[in-house]
């Protein structure tokens, strides 16, 4: 059986498991990652492998995420404040020198990270605050090109590298009873089964407080969530707002219960995107996945 070590983080409330890129093929960290996610193993609603010295985070069905980018900002913040192998995040997962640790409650400084993210064309730039088990990471994106096109009346459908989101506004799309059936036609519908990831997002505004349901589904992991937050969904959204007026920082209630800010600005002549939340360290340890070849033994007479 192998033995993996993990971390489970919480970004927002899309629970993530993050394991060490110990050079497995890609198709293998699809394998694991299923494994890993089955609610009877770890849980959780996604999955990547982190090669934190060379500062590469690849999903386990290659798509792009910012809610995992952000978790490893979390997970880089947590290395350097550790102390050593005891306090540490993980064998296989330690990057550079720890720092001595002192009042585990003491405030750190703000760092800055720089990752490379599978699906995105561009390094993510990573600002966290706090220590653990709580921080505030903020993903620093430099925008691509990227499109959002009128699908259908109340519904944009937003192309960013690694993922799009169909963006479902209400009242023309309230809320389904089963998300799940619903996001299945539309995806079929506007022939979105073979992205490499795809989320349908239910959105409203009501009394100036923005809020979204998001439906993800990953072609290579397949994996179908309604996650408790997502990260490029908020993202999308927010693209697709200020396209329509001056507005460039906007507030997303996620269906876990706490918000993503997502800010547009102009940095060095680039047009760029923030995206800003909390994100907490769930546990940490190590999993021992079953063989792709074992089978259940017959019961011995």
């Amino acid at each position: 059986m192998p033995a993996l070590t993990f971390s489970k983080w919480s970004p927002g409330g899309n629970t993530t498991l993050l394991f060490p890129d110990s050079g497995q093929r890609p198709a293998e960290q699809t394998r694991l990652a299923a494994l890993a996610l089955d609610p009877a193993m770890l849980g959780g609603e996604q999955a990547g492998f982190v090669h934190l010295a060379q500062g590469k985070l690849r999903m386990a069905g290659g798509e792009f995420c910012v809610n995992a980018s952000r978790a490893v900002g979390a997970l880089l913040a947590y290395t350097a404040q550790s102390a050593g192998p005891e306090q540490g995040v993980l064998e296989g997962m330690t990057a550079g020198t720890a720092q001595p640790a002192g009042d585990v409650h003491a405030e750190y400084p703000e760092r800055t990270d720089e990752i490379q993210v599978s699906g995105w064309n561009s390094p993510v730039r990573l600002r966290t605050r706090g220590t653990a088990p709580l921080w505030q990471v903020e993903a620093l994106l430099r925008l691509p090109s990227y499109s959002i096109t009128t699908v259908e009346e109340g519904a944009q459908l937003v192309r960013l590298p690694g993922i799009c989101h169909l963006l479902l506004g209400g009242p023309v799309h309230p809320l389904p009873d089963d998300s799940y059936a619903v996001a299945a036609q539309m995806r079929q519908r506007h022939n979105l089964e073979n992205e490499p990831a795809a989320g349908v997002i239910w959105w409203r505004e009501c009394q100036g407080q923005l809020d979204m349901l998001p439906l993800v589904h990953v072609r290579d992991a397949g994996t179908t969530f309604l996650e408790n937050a997502c990260g490029s969904g908020a993202l999308s959204l927010a693209l697709r707002l200020a396209r329509s007026g001056p507005r460039r920082a906007f507030s997303i209630m996620q269906p876990g219960g706490s918000a993503l800010d997502v800010r547009l600005f102009t940095e060095n002549g680039a047009e760029m995107a923030g995206v800003d939340g909390p994100v907490s360290l769930v546990a940490r340890g190590k999993i021992w996945l079953p063989e792709p070849e074992a089978r259940t033994r017959p019961s011995q007479a």
